[in-house]
């Protein structure tokens, strides 16, 4: 079965139809009896009631439940790699903030496990199958997220830059947050 990449479904969407014999690839919103179906040119949902044309649910696939970071994420799930023990890493594993797709669940030992794929570093070129424990994985970060992480390391790098104590820390901290936000960064010198 293909990758459903469910970040270009439309709004609402709980299945898609993966394209067979029978029915094209579409999208699919199912509320109790009723299934609705994406219209080709992207604009509305259509009631499917055509059982000739349209698929059964049970022939579809559900969109993996959301998972808030919590315990070990869902099979089916696409999140980012949050790392392994350092001492344990080997150069083929994934790096941290790659995406993995969780395949299952087992225990090894006492410990649950999640298993996932993933695309090793360049230079090996190939998917791949790794396990780890809860705190190896993390939801994908939206680009917002991603960035008030980079502006806390910077205002931290900042702040580090007046190592004294200093009693107005938090007017440190303002000033720096002050001037990353101004688009001030440190330059290298060439």
């Amino acid at each position: 079965m293909s990758k459903i990449d469910w970040s270009k479904a439309p709004e609402g969407a709980t299945h898609f139809g993966v394209e067979n014999e029978f029915y094209f690839s579409a999208w699919y919103k199912v509320e109790g009896e009723q299934i609705l179906a994406y219209t080709e040119d992207g604009s509305m949902w259509r009631e499917a009631t055509d059982s000739c044309v349209f698929p059964k649910v049970s022939s579809l696939s559900a969109r993996p439940e959301q998972w808030s970071g919590e315990g070990l994420p869902p099979v089916g799930i696409v999140c980012e790699f949050a790392g392994f023990n350092p001492e344990e890493t080997l150069p083929s594993d994934p790096m941290i903030g790659d995406r993995v797709t969780v395949i299952a669940h087992f225990k090894s030992g006492s410990i649950d496990v999640a298993a996932f794929t993933f695309f090793a570093p360049p230079e090996f070129e190939y998917l791949q199958v790794g396990q780890g424990a809860h705190g190896c994985f993390r939801p994908i970060r939206t680009p917002e997220q991603i960035e008030a992480e980079k502006r806390e390391e910077e205002v931290k790098a900042m702040m580090a830059l007046n190592p004294d104590e200093n009693p107005n820390q938090a007017l440190t901290k303002w000033l720096c947050e002050a001037l990353y936000d101004a688009g001030y960064r440190k330059q290298e010198a060439s």
